[in-house]
C-alpha cells in the first residue's frame, strides 16, 4: 500500500490546503486560521517512511506558501524540521493512544508557526511580535491538537478499505491428515 498511501497523503494535503484557502469561518470567529498540514505531518512522520514524509513537506509546504504571504519555501522548511524531529523519535511515541496524538498534534501545530516566525524574523519582512500574535498561535496549536486524532482515524479507515485484511485462522490444523476409508 506504499504507493496508494503516498497518493492518499498527497490528496489529503491538497484538500487541507484547499480547505484553508476557501473556508474562512475559523479566521472570522477565532481570529486565526489553523493549519491542517502539521496534523497530517504528525501522522506521516509517525506512520510512514522518510521519503513520503519529505514529499509531504515539500509538496504541502509549497502549496501552502503559494497561497499565503510567506516567501516560497518557508513552510516547507518548518514542516520538514517538525517531521524529521518526530520521525527520529517515532519509536518512543505511543501513536495509537489518543492523548499522545493530541499532544504531538499540539506540539507540531505550535512548532511549525514558530519555525516560520523565526525564519521570517531573519528576512526583509519581519513580523512584529504582539499579544494578538500569541493568541493566534495558541488557536492554531489547539486546532491542530484537535484535528490530529481525526487524521489518524481517517487514514486508519483508508488502510482498512484498501489494504489486505488478514484471514482468520481456522480451528482445523493444516497438518492434520484425513484418512478416508470405506466405513
Amino acid at each position: 500500500m506504499n504507493r496508494l498511501e503516498s497518493i492518499a497523503i498527497l490528496l489529503a494535503a491538497w484538500l487541507a490546503v484547499a480547505f484553508e484557502i476557501t473556508f474562512n469561518g475559523f479566521r472570522s470567529t477565532l481570529g486565526a486560521q489553523f493549519s491542517l498540514l502539521p496534523a497530517l505531518m504528525v501522522y506521516v512522520a509517525l506512520s510512514s517512511s522518510l521519503p513520503t514524509m519529505a514529499m509531504l513537506a515539500v509538496v504541502g509546504g509549497l502549496m501552502q506558501d503559494a497561497f499565503s504571504a510567506n516567501p516560497l519555501g518557508v513552510t516547507t522548511l518548518a514542516l520538514s524540521l517538525t517531521g524529521f524531529m518526530l520521525h527520529r523519535q517515532r519509536d518512543l511515541v505511543l501513536r495509537d493512544q489518543l492523548y499522545a496524538q493530541v499532544m504531538t498534534g499540539f506540539l507540531a501545530s505550535s512548532l511549525v508557526p514558530a519555525c516560520v516566525m523565526v525564519v521570517l524574523m531573519n528576512t526583509h519582512h519581519p513580523v512584529p511580535l504582539s499579544w494578538r500574535l500569541l493568541g493566534q498561535w495558541l488557536v492554531m496549536a489547539a486546532g491542530g491538537a484537535l484535528v490530529t486524532p481525526l487524521v489518524f482515524r481517517l487514514f486508519a479507515q483508508v488502510k482498512q478499505l484498501f489494504a489486505y485484511q488478514p484471514v482468520p485462522e481456522s480451528h482445523y490444523s493444516e497438518t492434520r491428515q484425513i484418512k478416508r476409508t470405506r466405513f
